[in-house]
């Protein structure tokens, strides 16, 4: 059974030549860095095969950690990569997406700031049937934007979509999640999501890993 984390981030220190947006080193998950090599030692210890690389927000939108570490170890890590929505010099990068070697798709988060508006303000329209067009899978973080996301999934049936963190946002827990997960589960009924409502001895292997390589392309 392959084992496959489907997200992961690794990032490199800041530095003059390597600047963060403001305010990215209050976001970081710890103050040091955590590189490759350290991932890898980390998946070995806990059994994980592969890993899906997503270069952190607080970063930029950069993706050369996460493509040099799939270059290097094209067996152990692929990517979704970041790609800035917003610029017009971005509509010229879709095409040629995937052939970025390890390069799966694209990850894109509209959980805090400006971002949050991308959705409804038009900034993020062209993309959705450009990746759609060009066979690019999605990830999306949108937590409390389910009806905007149900909105893109109606309007592009062939959009392959990743909802990350089943869209809720981190407060949620314990007895709320139930009533959170409900509008969730309602977007199971487009062609581009899926719900499994059953699982068995067999299903595991899809789980832990054939699932999430199968959905990105990313054979095994």
């Amino acid at each position: 059974m392959t084992v496959i984390d489907a997200k992961v981030h690794i990032w490199g220190a800041e530095a003059p030549e390597r600047s963060w947006p403001p305010g990215g080193a209050a976001l970081a998950h710890r103050p040091t860095p955590l590189g490759k090599d350290e991932l890898l030692q980390e998946m070995d210890a806990a059994g994980v095969d592969r890993a899906i690389i997503v270069p952190p927000s607080w970063e930029g939108d950069r993706n050369d950690l996460a493509l040099e570490a799939a270059l290097l170890h094209p067996e152990r890590f692929a990517v979704m990569g970041r790609l800035a929505i917003e610029r017009p010099e971005s509509r010229s990068l879709v095409d040629t997406w995937k052939c970025q070697p390890g390069m799966l798709g694209v990850r894109l988060t509209f959980h805090r700031g400006a971002y949050r508006t991308w959705l409804t303000d038009g900034t993020a329209d062209w993309f959705w049937a450009a990746a759609e067009c060009a066979g690019i899978a999605v990830m999306v973080f949108a937590p409390g934007l389910l009806l905007q996301i149900a909105a893109v999934a109606a309007r592009h049936p062939g959009l392959r979509l990743v909802l990350d963190h089943l869209a809720l946002s981190g407060d949620i827990k314990d007895a709320a999640l139930g009533p959170a997960l409900t509008p969730v589960l309602a977007l199971a009924h487009y062609p581009n999501t899926e719900e499994l409502d059953f699982l068995s001895d067999i299903d595991t292997t899809w789980i832990m890993g054939r699932g999430i390589a199968e959905w990105l392309g990313w054979p095994l």
